[in-house]
């Protein structure tokens, strides 16, 4: 590829050499131009065949290209996606190539190649259509067969489709079917204890090749994300490297993802001749369904990086695609649809997918009360001399309100099961396949994860690094809590060095224990803080750092401090912004009855009795 780039960079060269030829011959002294010699006519044609040739080279070079890799416009090799600009830049000359002109490009590739297409139209093609599952099937000559293979219902012959509306790229099938047949055979050998590799073993009758109808979309994407059981949502960007989406409604796109990546350097202009020996089926999904199609995917691919940043897997991912390009192709795969059974194998890769229709169910807000509970449960031992019956009784009461309160709307999330070989690559050693298995062995060398973004004070739209726990925060809430149990002990302290009589210790007659009616009303609040405070209010108030051009962090602003009374509504603001104050909150209790007085004079009671216990 990088030689090809050599050779435009040199195509590229010779026209500016050309260009600055014709200008020294335009600038010709203009009185002599009625009277030009032969010698100069033949100049001027030399140099008009000359531009002939690149032109032509020109139309050559963008038929050769892959739409799918983005080529700098100043020195023709790939450009990267910076997600943090929003558009291409080389890594070689920093060159910036805008979205537009990426969109451009695509255009002119799908005409010329178009127009090839229907020069080269081959009428011994014989298309097929199922009457019952309507898969829409070409064959090559004397290749048709009667039964549709994803519903055993019989073919009928029609009308060849439009050359102009053929795939625009087509992956030729790189492994043989004896070779995949085998692989996955023994795939399934491996994995004949579990239920797919028992119904591959029992289906390999069914085992067939065909050319599968994909859009492959590129191009930048951004969505709304939020944290189920919030209501702030966040910007995220990213960019799809040649997403392949499967438009064939007979098969479970869920498992032919599972199957990819493919190699898209291997991608090359759709002819016919390709598809000599292997059937080929076309497009049979609507606009709205591939679109519907599109978004799952971009989820899938966001939901990973989404669901670190958000802390949990309960994620909802809202995909706005309007800047995305999708081009039509037909990619090689083996497969056995039977059944519930769908097995797959790239035939470019080899890499296999298997699905029964399996699924499981996931708890993952579990683990957040069953924390909280194991914590309550060694904390009343410590306090109990690791008495079991004091620890049984606080771990069911507590592990009660954790589980009740956290599982609050709360839902399992069901995963389907798909088994799975390793990212592979396949290669020839002389006439023998040889299947490299590796984790990312077709990494893109782009790095296209998701960023958030958010608006800083100037306005202006910024890449953000999101945190909500920090170990600031998290020591500011042990602070809080251990303030409001002990209040009563650290207000009786100075009392009791007021009294303490000449000779006693401090620690006589200070009876902390004293304090037990306030330790029960405050543990029960400092349940709810937690709950409430740093479960809900702190992934309502993230911590925000804006990410500079030097590569550096700065804190956008200061993070709300989550404050028992912030839990309250002191100093939050609500929806118009406005903002309640201690004394505001007082007046409010005051003025809100007999039940107000009541509840405050209970808990002012039950401080100072429970602070002058502790000295008296």
């Amino acid at each position: 590829m990088y030689k090809n780039n050599e050779k435009n960079k040199n195509n590229a060269n010779n026209n500016d050499k050309v260009k600055k030829s014709d200008i020294k011959i335009n600038n010709s002294d203009g009185a002599e131009r009625g009277y030009a010699t032969k010698q100069d006519t033949k100049k001027k044609s030399a140099a008009t065949a000359s531009h002939g040739a690149d032109a032509e080279k020109k139309k050559s070079d963008r038929e050769s290209r892959t739409p799918l890799v983005v080529y700098c416009k100043k020195c023709n090799a790939p450009a990267g996606f910076d997600i943090v600009h929003q558009t291409y830049r080389c890594k070689y000359c920093h060159e910036v190539t805008g979205i537009e002109d990426a969109k451009e490009e695509i255009i002119k590739w799908k005409a010329l190649n178009r127009d090839a297409r229907l020069k080269a139209a081959n009428t011994g093609i014989t298309e097929m259509i199922c009457p019952k599952c309507h898969a829409r099937v070409l064959f090559g000559n004397n290749e048709a067969s009667e039964v549709c293979v994803f519903c055993k219902s019989k073919l009928i012959r029609r009308d060849l489709s439009d050359p102009s509306h053929m795939p625009d790229l087509i992956i030729p099938f790189f492994i043989t079917k004896d070779e995949a047949k085998q692989r996955l055979k023994t795939w399934a050998d491996e994995h004949r204890r579990t239920p797919e590799g028992k119904a591959v073993l029992s289906n390999m009758n069914h085992f067939c090749g065909y050319y599968l109808p994909y859009q492959i979309v590129k191009g930048p994407v951004n969505a709304r994300v939020s944290r189920d059981g919030t209501f702030r949502g966040y910007e995220c960007g990213g960019y799809l490297e040649g997403t392949a989406v499967g438009t064939s409604k007979q098969l479970d796109n869920l498992v032919l993802n599972d199957m990819e990546p493919f190699d898209w350097a291997e991608a090359k202009a759709f002819e016919y001749g390709y598809i000599a020996g292997q059937p080929v089926k076309l497009n049979d999904s609507t606009e709205t369904e591939v679109v519907s199609r599109v978004r799952r995917e971009v989820e899938a691919d966001f939901e990973p990086v989404v669901r670190k940043v958000m802390q949990t897997k309960n994620v909802n991912i809202s995909i706005r695609d309007e800047r995305l390009d999708s081009i039509s192709a037909l990619l090689p795969v083996y497969f056995i649809s039977s059944g519930k059974l769908t097995a797959v194998m790239n035939g470019q890769t080899g890499r296999i997918a298997v699905s029964t229709g399996r699924s499981r169910k996931t708890y993952p807000w579990v683990k957040e009360p069953l924390i909280y509970t194991i914590a309550v449960a060694l904390i009343s031992g410590a306090f109990s001399g690791w008495s079991a019956e004091m620890m049984f009784y606080a771990t069911m009461v507590f592990g009660l309100i954790f589980f009740c309160a956290m599982g609050q709307d709360k839902d399992a999330v069901i995963e389907r099961i798909c088994l799975k070989s390793e990212t592979s690559k396949a290669r020839r050693d002389g006439s023998a396949l040889v299947i490299d298995e590796k984790n990312n062995i077709l990494k893109n060398p782009y790095d296209n994860t998701p960023v958030f973004y958010e608006y800083n004070q100037e306005g202006k739209r910024v890449p953000v690094h999101i945190r909500f726990y920090t170990v600031g925060r998290i020591l500011y809430s042990i602070y809080n809590t251990l303030v409001m149990i002990f209040l009563p002990a650290l207000l009786a302290a100075p009392l009791r060095l007021c009294v303490m009589e000449p000779g006693e210790t401090f620690a006589e007659n200070f009876h902390i224990e004293y304090g037990a009616a306030w330790y029960v009303l405050t543990v029960m609040c400092a349940v709810i803080y937690y709950i409430k405070g740093l479960r809900i209010d702190a992934y309502e108030n993230p911590i925000i750092y804006e990410f500079l051009e030097n590569g550096k962090k700065k804190l956008m602003e200061k993070p709300a401090a989550l404050s028992f009374f912030y839990m309250l509504g002191i100093n939050r603001p609500d929806k118009n912004g406005n903002v309640m104050t201690k004394k505001e909150l007082f007046n409010l209790i005051m003025h809100s009855g007999q039940e107000g007085c009541l509840l405050f004079g209970g808990v002012l009671f039950i401080l100072l009795g429970s602070t002058l216990a502790m000295v008296f």
